[in-house]
């Protein structure tokens, strides 16, 4: 019956796991890829004389800008750092849905996990009812 307990608990380990990962799936695009590597998008304008970077969380993280860029009025440079800032981000959301779908969830083998609980919680709850309906035995025919 122990070992019924610690494959009951192993399979209840695995699918909150599971879950978990399914449950922090769906905020990928405002953290890291993973815990070592955050997703960045890059953005550029004015034949690469501007360039951004966004940083997961969609704040810019750098803005590059090439001397020759100055020579733009300010209207034009204004336009071409929104420009590259909305390709920024468009490079990053891209880039997050990409991880994102990387760590999708599999429903079929959570399925079977679940379905694996199932049964192992029937076949132990079988057990102790049989335990139950042993020990009342004893009792009733110990009178």
């Amino acid at each position: 019956m122990d070992s019924a307990s610690n494959d009951l608990d192993r399979m209840l380990t695995e699918a909150r796991k599971t879950l978990d990962s399914m449950r922090k799936g769906g905020a990928a695009a405002e953290r890291p890829a993973d815990a070592g590597e955050a997703v960045e998008g890059v953005g550029e304008a004015a034949e690469g004389r501007v360039t951004v970077t966004a940083a997961s969380g969609g704040r810019l993280k750098n803005v590059e800008i090439n001397p020759r860029a100055l020579r733009l009025s300010a209207e034009e440079l204004g336009e071409h750092l929104v420009t590259a800032a909305n390709a920024a981000l468009d490079d990053l959301r891209r880039k997050a849905g990409e991880a994102a779908a990387g760590q999708a969830v599999d429903t079929a083998r959570l399925s079977e996990q679940i379905e694996g609980i199932q049964n192992e919680s029937l076949r132990q709850m079988t057990m102790i009812s049989q335990s139950f309906n042993d020990a009342i035995a004893k009792v009733r025919g110990g009178k």
